[in-house]
């Protein structure tokens, strides 16, 4: 039997120690595909979110 599966609770410890900067260029990369592949009334929903900030 396995018994070294990775519970919930180490898997974001895993992925909470990459560093700011690595964090901040995946979230841009993930803007940058949301917003290249929305449709019409998500990008209209995302620009009002925006306005409102």
């Amino acid at each position: 039997m396995i018994f070294k599966w990775k519970t919930r609770k180490e898997k974001l410890k895993k992925y909470s120690n990459i560093p700011p900067q690595q964090k901040l260029e995946w979230i841009r990369q993930m803007n940058e595909f949301f917003a290249k592949y929305a449709n019409k009334k998500t990008r209209a929903i995302r620009q009002k979110l925006r306005e409102a900030r």
